[in-house]
C-alpha cells in the first residue's frame, strides 16, 4: 500500500504542494488512543473519535482500525509495527499521546494526526489545532486525510551518550524538563485537579517554595556554530523545540517548529522566592526571558552531564513523560515529523501568519 504523503512549499506568495506518486486506494488510518486517561474519559473519547472517523470516513474511502495496546509500550510497538500498511497514525490525547505518535513515526514520512484531548495539550496549540473539542479535532483530523494535507516539522532527538543511545532513545515535540520544571511536571501530573494550567500552577507554586541549585555540565553546540560550555548550578535548565508547557504556559516564546534550532534556558542563579514567582508569573505570557535571571541560547545539540557541585537533577521529563536521567545528548531532527494539518492551516503555516492558541 502506497502511503499518501505531501511536500509543501512556497513559490513567490503562493503555496505550493507537490504530492507523492499515489496509487488510488482505501486510506487506512491506525488509531491509538489512551483508554485510562482522565478517570476513563479516554476510553470514551477514543469511541468517539472511532465511530466518527468510521462512519463520516466511508464517503471518502477512508477506514480506521484501532491499534490501541494494554500500555504505552504495546501502542507503540502496534504503530511501528504497522506503519507500512497504513496512510497515516492518528493519537487521541494529551501530550504523552502527541509523545507516543511522534515516536512511532519520526523520520518515517508516516504521518500523524493528533485529536487533543488532554489536560495540557501544549503541542497542538502551536498548530491551530481544536483543543479540547474531540469532534471538532476528528474533524479536523478527517479533512486533512482526504485533502492529503500535511506539514514538516522538528522534533528533537535525546539520546545516552555513553551508550550510544541504549540507555534512552526518544524524540521530542515540545520539551525536555530537567530540573525544577520536571519536578512540576512530575507533581502535575499527580494533582488531582481539574484544569492542566491549575495543576501546574499548584506544582510549581510548591516547587518553588522547595527550590533546589542542581549541578550541572553543559556542552552546547549554538546555531551560530560556536560552542558554549559551562558548568552552573541552577533550579532550572530546558530544552525546547515548541512554546508551551502546563497547559499553555509560553515558556520559550521564541521556539519555531520548523527552523532547524532547538532553545535552552536556565536561570543563572539561585533566585530568591520573589524572583522566582515573579518569573514564575511572566512565564504565563512568555515575557520572563528579559528578566537578566535567565540564560538563552539557541542551539542545534547540547550535551548535558551532572556536575559534582550541585545537587542532584531530578527525573528528566520529556513531553510530559518520565524518560531517565543524567547524562544525555539532544539534538535538532529537522522536520522529521510529518504533520496531519487541515489545508486552512496548512496555507496559514506556509505564510507565516498562523495565531498561536491559547484556551
Amino acid at each position: 500500500m502506497e502511503q499518501f504523503m505531501m511536500n509543501t512549499h512556497n513559490d513567490g506568495d503562493t503555496a505550493q504542494v507537490t504530492p507523492h506518486v499515489v496509487a488510488p486506494h482505501t486510506t487506512t488510518l491506525a488509531l491509538i488512543t489512551n483508554p485510562a486517561a482522565d478517570n476513563g474519559k479516554g476510553e470514551q473519547y477514543g469511541r468517539q473519535v472511532f465511530e466518527h472517523l468510521t462512519t463520516h470516513g466511508q464517503q471518502w474511502d477512508v477506514q480506521t482500525i484501532d491499534i490501541t495496546g494494554h500500555d504505552r509500550d504495546e501502542s507503540l510497538r502496534n504503530a511501528r509495527n504497522i506503519l507500512h500498511d497504513v496512510d497515516a497514525i492518528v493519537v487521541v490525547g494529551g501530550d504523552g499521546m502527541v509523545s507516543l505518535g511522534v515516536n512511532a513515526v519520526a523520520d518515517t514520512g508516516v504521518p500523524l494526526g493528533v485529536v487533543a484531548a488532554g489536560s495540557g495539550n501544549d503541542f497542538v496549540r502551536c498548530l491551530g489545532h481544536p483543543v479540547g473539542r474531540i469532534i471538532a479535532g476528528t474533524e479536523a483530523v478527517l479533512a486533512s486525510v482526504v485533502a492529503r494535507s500535511t506539514i514538516d516539522l522538528d522534533l528533537a532527538q535525546v539520546t545516552s551518550p555513553e551508550d550510544g543511545g541504549a540507555r534512552i532513545n526518544r524524540y521530542i515535540a515540545g520539551m525536555l524538563n530537567c530540573s525544577i520544571d520536571a519536578a512540576i511536571n512530575a507533581r502535575a501530573n499527580e494533582s488531582t485537579l481539574p484544569v492542566g494550567m491549575l495543576r501546574y500552577m499548584a506544582a510549581g507554586l510548591w516547587e518553588i517554595s522547595h527550590v533546589q541549585d542542581y549541578g550541572y555540565h553543559i556542552q552546547a553546540q549554538l546555531a551560530n556554530g560556536q560552542t558554549h560550555e559551562f558548568d552552573v548550578n541552577t533550579p532550572l535548565v530546558a530544552i525546547a523545540n515548541a512554546r508551551y508547557i502546563g497547559g499553555g504556559i509560553e515558556a520559550s516564546p521564541e521556539s519555531q517548529l520548523d527552523d532547524g534550532v532547538l532553545e535552552m534556558l536556565w536561570t543563572k542563579w539561585h533566585p530568591t522566592p520573589k524572583q522566582a514567582l515573579h518569573a514564575f508569573a511572566r512565564a504565563y505570557h512568555g515575557q520572563h526571558l528579559q528578566d537578566p535571571i535567565f540564560g538563552y541560547d539557541k542551539i542545534t545539540a547540547v550535551r548535558l552531564d551532572r556536575n559534582d557541585s550541585g545537587a542532584e537533577p531530578p527525573i528528566l521529563m520529556a513531553d510530559g513523560e518520565p524518560i531517565g536521567q543524567l547524562p544525555v545528548k539532544v539534538t535538532v531532527k529537522h522536520k522529521a515529523l510529518r504533520m496531519l494539518v487541515p489545508v486552512g492551516v496548512r496555507k496559514q503555516w506556509n505564510a507565516g501568519t498562523l495565531p498561536q492558541m491559547r484556551d
